[in-house]
């Protein structure tokens, strides 16, 4: 039996239906599916809304038709995140992610001095601190993560005002108080949000 991999998540049929029409049209089979099983990681981490699944060798195809951006993290960096997260509940969590080129190659926890279950601000003096160690290495700092601890995994009204840089990708993960909370990626420029395909590899 073919893998099947989650390519994007809807928050409603309808959109997860059309793209579904763009796939065919292309000549990608793909399948709607309105639960929570898993999509990537079956067991791991867990996606809500509506999922378009393909075919794994149809996801490069699949994301390049709908226009969509990938976001490939290694498990540990993965799992680096969600420890974060737990062990920062009932906060919110938050950090950096570090990119050789286009690669994320480390995560960086960091302190959220607003200590709110609801947004986060980076520690200033880590955030130079990190900076300083992406430099030290070739690194740039290409995203930054959190966490919502009782909320779905999508940016809030204060994420998507909240200043960051806007060439950064924005990982969320969420709600971190269920078992298996979604890992999701987003660009936000200009009060827009995109959504990035996430695949978490070996």
């Amino acid at each position: 039996m073919t893998r099947q991999v989650t390519v994007s998540v809807f928050p409603v049929r309808s959109d997860a239906e059309i793209a579904s029409a763009r796939l065919a049209a292309d000549g990608i089979r793909s399948i709607v599916v309105a639960d929570d099983e898993g999509g990537l990681n079956p067991g791991f981490f867990r996606t809500y809304g509506v999922r378009l699944v393909v075919d794994a060798g149809d996801v490069d195809d699949a994301c390049t038709s709908l226009a969509i951006e990938r976001l490939m993290i290694r498990e540990p960096l993965a799992l680096a995140i969600a420890a974060h997260a737990s062990t920062s509940l009932p906060n919110e969590a938050c950090g950096f992610m570090l990119f050789d080129g286009d690669v994320p190659v480390f995560v960086c926890p960091l302190t959220n001095v607003a200590a709110s279950d609801h947004r986060f601000t980076i520690d200033p003096h880590e955030h130079h601190g990190a900076w300083l160690f992406a430099l030290s290495r070739g690194w740039t700092i290409g995203g930054v993560f959190h966490s919502h601890p009782r909320t779905e995994a999508f940016p809030s009204p204060s994420d998507i005002s909240g200043g960051a840089d806007p060439d950064w990708i924005h990982v969320i993960l969420g709600p971190v108080v269920r078992a298996r909370p979604a890992l999701r990626a987003f660009r936000l420029a200009g009060g827009a949000v995109s959504e990035l395909s996430v695949s978490v590899i070996q």
